[in-house]
């Protein structure tokens, strides 16, 4: 009687563990974005990226839009910038001090600005600074 007991428990123990990570699989499994539509909300006058990460600017139409950023460099290089609409890159590059940069949308995508090079090295720091934003007509 008890190896049959010690057989119903180690059978549970052998399914619930599949079970669980069946369900690890599930969780975690890749799937594509879905392209949502852009919702136009109010644009950031600054913004301070301490970490890796973004900042959406929902403009959400075709535009001018001019980026101040500011950078401080650690290990030897400056934040790595990058400005995003949708999946598309509209510019990339190092920031060293004070930068400012323009690019053209299209509307047909959330604009973000990333910072994806963040490294901390007491007494360095490296961080990126939306200083400004403006945006002209096309």
């Amino acid at each position: 009687m008890r190896a049959l007991a010690w057989l119903l428990g180690l059978g549970t123990f052998a399914l619930g563990l599949s079970l669980a990570l069946w369900s690890l699989d599930q969780a975690f499994r890749l799937a594509p974005l879905t392209r949502e539509a852009c919702v136009p909300g109010p644009l950031p006058e600054r913004a301070e990226l301490w970490s890796n990460g973004a900042v959406e600017i929902p403009l959400c139409r075709k535009a001018w839009v001019t980026f101040r950023l500011q950078g401080t460099p650690a290990g030897g290089h400056g934040p790595l910038a990058m400005v995003v609409e949708g999946s598309r890159v509209l510019w990339q590059g190092e920031v060293r001090g004070v930068k400012e940069v323009r690019v053209g949308t299209s509307g047909r995508g959330v604009l973000a600005l990333v910072f994806p090079n963040d490294l901390y090295q007491p007494p360095e720091d490296r961080n990126l600074f939306l200083l400004g934003l403006e945006v002209e007509p096309p």
